[in-house]
């Protein structure tokens, strides 16, 4: 279990780092940029295949393409001097929240039976 985990915290930091290129290879004519890029996100998808063989799917995509979002959002902001508009703070909250309600999982250790019947 705990390698789903490490797997899925590797898809993140790989789309991170494919995204943050991405910004990086858009602003120039080098094309070793978008190699990074591209084996950088389709290394995340291999990572992330890999973490739903234990981790349940909804909750890992939900993870990785929400805390994605968040990471690219810091790092466009300290790298790339963006400035965040109240929208898109508010956004951001709200997707952190759902990352948090759908990793919670249901309440009170409910199993799958109890919630179906």
């Amino acid at each position: 279990m705990r390698l789903a985990w490490l797997f899925l915290g590797l898809a993140i930091a790989t789309e991170v780092v494919g995204l943050t290129v991405m910004k990086a290879a858009s602003m120039s004519t080098a094309y070793v940029g978008h190699a990074v890029m591209y084996a950088s996100i389709a290394l995340s998808y291999v990572f992330l295949a890999r973490a739903v063989k234990t981790i349940p799917v909804g909750v890992a995509y939900a993870i990785w393409e929400g805390s994605g979002v968040a990471l690219i959002t810091l790092v466009s902001v300290f790298v790339f001097n963006h400035v965040l508009s109240g929208r898109e703070i508010l956004g951001l909250s709200m997707a952190v929240a759902g990352i948090l309600l759908v990793n919670a999982g249901r309440p009170d250790g409910e199993t799958a039976d109890e919630a179906a019947a």
